[in-house]
């Protein structure tokens, strides 16, 4: 089956790029969303969601091929299969893998998970997959359920914005900013086998938080960004080196928020506030306010922009444009190990409060988000909140937990309550 509009492939949007580029034979970049029902999945049922909603959101359904001089993404013409849970999820997706698809969708109890190769989709755009595939399953158990609040109606046929490249359409190129980054802290800590990933949840009232940051005249993301820092600020102190890394948390940017864009595509951009040991010490509450101040100085229009088009331009250049694939992926990849990973300590990916259809609210327990393991870095956390519950997951490579540990009883020190829960106890 075709496109409604009859274009079978595409050309991967600019922060899809670099990720077939730098890509192992044991590692892709993979992250999951999922939600959790309160009854349990028939996964019969569940096929039939999935085949309609990869029918309404085409971006999903597509397949990676190598070109001459760029990698492309083609319209797949099988249908995915839904599969079982497994204990560590977020491994590499094979190209031979579930017909060729770049996402898995698994399920387990009353809970329905997406994984998803980041070429193809931010988070933004994978649970909007994710909230549609739910409430289709719901409609097809005989729940009728709006398309509002991020469900799409399968029934009506896909709108082309969805399949824009809206880094391409808003580069404005009136300045380009070019980031020089120092090389940033991280844990001396052993790698566990491929495919471990370790995950703690911490799930705690999100009017707590709140009410934290709003001591702090900051927001919550910020607050949990500087909570993060600091763990990571304490963990490094620990260590005892001779010489400091300054410690920084990557924040990516829902650029969404700054254009009208109805993209389901890639279309964020990162920023790596943080804190640098060599001006001295500093407390909890220095950080927080340093990431604030960080974050408030660059998030806005006309910076981001400087950087999108940065971004964008490397993309047009003209010795980028025709030199052959395999060059371009050994110097991507020689980038990204000098400039990707290694600028930041960890990345801490926040999709905000989750909302649903009020017909969909009854049946929805909570979302989780999980970052995949990194190439390099050790560690990757995530927040998302729903009903009144905030959930902030770190994922991890290795066995110790002194991050996690060090974050959560930080918090618990500042009078939020935690409960953790954790994929192996």
């Amino acid at each position: 089956m075709t496109m409604s509009n009859n274009q079978n492939w595409y050309r991967l949007d600019n922060s899809a790029l670099i990720y077939p580029a730098v890509m192992r034979r044991d590692w892709a970049a993979v992250f999951r969303v999922s939600i959790t029902l309160n009854d349990s999945i028939d996964p019969s049922v569940l096929q039939r969601a999935l085949e309609d909603t990869v029918k309404r959101i085409p971006a999903f359904r597509l397949s990676l091929h190598r070109g001459l001089f760029w990698f492309y993404l083609d319209t797949n013409r099988h249908m995915p299969h839904v599969e079982p849970d497994v204990l560590n999820p977020c491994k590499k997706i094979e190209q031979d893998e579930n017909e060729g698809y770049l996402f898995r969708v698994r399920y387990y109890r009353s809970r329905i998970a997406l994984e998803v190769f980041h070429s193809i989709t931010d988070g933004t755009g994978a649970m909007i997959f994710l909230k549609t595939l739910a409430a289709r399953y719901l409609m097809l158990l005989g729940h009728p359920i709006e398309a509002v609040e991020g469900v799409l109606d399968c029934d009506q046929p896909p709108l082309p914005d969805e399949m824009e490249d809206s880094h391409s359409r808003y580069a404005q190129f009136k300045h380009i900013e070019k980031r020089r980054e120092s090389k940033a802290y991280h844990p001396r800590m052993v790698r566990q086998p491929v495919h471990t990933l370790n995950i703690i949840t911490g799930s705690m009232p999100v009017e707590q938080v709140r009410q934290r940051a709003k001591a702090l005249d900051v927001t919550i993301n910020d607050y949990l960004a500087g909570a993060l820092c600091y763990a990571f600020y304490q963990l490094q102190k620990q260590e005892g080196r001779k010489r400091q890394y300054p410690v920084k948390v990557s924040v990516p940017i829902n650029m969404r928020t700054f254009h009208p864009s109805e993209t389901l595509r890639n279309f964020s951009l990162f920023i790596n506030p943080g804190i640098d040991p060599k001006y001295g010490d500093f407390t909890f509450e220095e950080i927080v306010q340093q990431i604030h101040h960080f974050m408030r100085l660059r998030l806005n229009k006309k910076y981001l922009n400087a950087v999108l088009s940065a971004n964008v331009g490397n993309q047009k250049n003209r010795f980028t444009r025709i030199a052959p694939l395999f060059i371009k992926n050994i110097v991507m990849d020689i980038a990204y190990r000098l400039y990707g990973e290694s600028r930041y300590s960890v990345a801490l990916s926040n999709l905000g409060v989750m909302k649903t259809p009020p017909s969909m609210a009854p049946f929805v327990e909570r979302f989780d988000f999980i970052m995949g393991p990194p190439r390099t870095n050790l560690h990757g956390a995530t927040a998302v909140s729903y009903k009144d519950i905030l959930y902030v997951t770190i994922s991890s490579v290795v066995e110790e937990t002194d991050a996690e540990r060090l974050l959560f009883t930080e918090l618990v020190k500042r009078g939020i309550s935690v409960k953790i829960e954790s994929n192996h106890f």
